[in-house]
């Protein structure tokens, strides 16, 4: 079994660096830990904070389902993508001039093929 050992980025801040020196020589966190630790962004440490700071409000004020369904909704849309610019959407009406993608079988395609007796 290879255990994999931990290293910061050379594009690691200072900060990040005291705090990994910290984490692996006077609590002796293991690389496995730390790993995990640096490797999910600081806004995401923050919303995951900020979510359990605001639960208790949500119990307090019965608003349970309400809580869990906007959550799976953020999660949803938080981890929808990007596209690169110039690259096309799957769906045609987010693509200039309503561009398909190339194979992509519509009605009108559909519609001419069988006119055309090739099904």
């Amino acid at each position: 079994m290879v255990l994999q050992r931990f290293k910061l980025p050379e594009s690691a801040t200072p900060l990040q660096r005291q705090v990994a020196t910290f984490l692996r020589s006077k609590l002796k966190v293991p690389d496995v830990a730390l790993i995990v630790l640096f490797s999910i962004s600081l806004r995401t440490w923050l919303l995951t904070i900020l979510w359990f700071v605001l639960l208790p409000l949500a119990r307090r004020w019965d608003l349970g389902p309400l809580y869990i369904i906007t959550t799976i909704f953020l999660v949803i849309f938080m981890n929808l993508g990007k596209r690169q610019p110039g690259e096309a959407s799957a769906y045609s009406i987010f693509n200039e001039d309503f561009r398909e993608l190339p194979g992509t079988l519509n009605a009108e395609r559909l519609d001419r093929d069988i006119r055309a007796g090739q099904f």
